[in-house]
């Protein structure tokens, strides 16, 4: 059995070394192919090599943000007709709420050894598209106020990285970026919470419009900061934004909360915190197969977030729409 790991050296806090040795004992019979992602073109260049050599399976070893950028490169060879095989999680980012959506264990022996002892199932894929380009989604996503959040977080973590490997520093400054770099690391999906807390104080309200577009023709307007694109119930494992949604199911979940104050924006976080997230007069939930949003005013163009990454900046519209269970993950009996 021939299984391609693909591996990001910067997702979390696993030892690469570490990690590459438990894959390879738990793997001890299969040809084990693994690529540590230095780059976009790399990663695609070894996705094409192994499919043409047939691989079995595809192990992802990284957060949602690795996976999300795999998922654009299978995607391009799924739709020129190549069958895909299964991929497996091996859960080491940030979030990593698609594996803890789907039961992956922490433990990589575990996680790992789903390519021989786990089984198959099929989940939905989010299609975002705009001004011609397309890009994929498996988890939450949005726009407004959680798309600003977004980020940021990920302009926090890459500043303090880079920060941490420039080689210019002198020896303290050095040291003092590391360590504030893995504070924020361990901290993990917690980083959202606190850059939330400061793009609320900082959101401008003053030009936001937009118009949406369901499938079957509807058409609503909203000033809305708040845009929720769901997949799945919990956004960074600690926010269940679509509590009925499920990944599976042929349709996306569009929550759409008109909270145009601080007090109403915290009033209905909390509740998503707590899970008591409900419809009411400032909040709208719809599960459809597809929709388009668009900007009313050209000097707000929107950006769209997925998988915790950047999908689309300063665009007009946006076309999502749920490709009914596209991917197949291995999970847990």
């Amino acid at each position: 059995m021939r299984v391609s790991v693909i591996i990001n050296r910067k997702a979390g806090s696993i030892k690469v070394d570490s990690l590459i040795q438990k894959i390879e004992e738990s793997l001890f019979r299969c040809d084990v192919q693994i690529f540590q992602s230095s780059s976009f073109q790399e990663m695609d260049s070894f996705i094409l090599a192994e499919l043409k050599n047939k691989t079995d399976a595809f192990m992802i070893c990284g957060g949602d943000g690795t996976i999300n950028a795999t998922l654009q490169v299978l995607m391009k060879y799924q739709e020129a007709d190549t069958q895909l095989p299964p991929i497996s999680i091996v859960s080491s980012g940030t979030a990593n709420d698609l594996a803890h959506e789907i039961g992956i264990s922490r433990r990589i022996g575990e996680a790992t050894r789903l390519i021989l002892e786990g089984t198959e199932k099929k989940i939905d894929i989010i299609e975002v598209s705009s001004a011609g380009q397309i890009k994929y989604m498996l988890t939450n996503g949005g726009l407004g106020i959680p798309a600003a959040t977004a980020d940021q977080s990920n302009k926090l973590r890459s500043f303090l990285q880079n920060l941490a490997l420039a080689p210019e520093q002198n020896h303290f400054s050095q040291l003092v970026s590391q360590y504030t770099y893995q504070i924020v690391k361990s901290l993990g999906s917690t980083i959202y919470s606190m850059t939330l807390l400061k793009i609320l104080t900082e959101w401008k309200q003053q030009g936001w419009d937009l118009e949406i577009t369901f499938s079957d023709g509807k058409v609503i307007s909203t000033y809305a900061p708040i845009v929720l694109v769901n997949n799945q119930p919990f956004l960074a494992r600690k926010f269940l934004t679509g509590p009925y949604t499920s990944n599976s199911d042929g349709s996306v979940n569009l929550i759409v909360m008109e909270t145009l104050t601080i007090m109403s924006q915290l009033k209905e976080i909390i509740k998503v915190l707590r899970g008591l997230l409900k419809e009411n007069d400032l909040v709208q939930f719809y599960e459809v197969p597809g929709f388009s949003i668009r900007s009313k005013n050209p000097d707000r163009k929107l950006t769209f977030f997925g998988d915790g990454e950047i999908l689309f900046e300063y665009v007009d519209q946006e076309n999502i729409k749920c490709l009914s269970q596209k991917l197949t993950v291995m999970v847990k009996e």
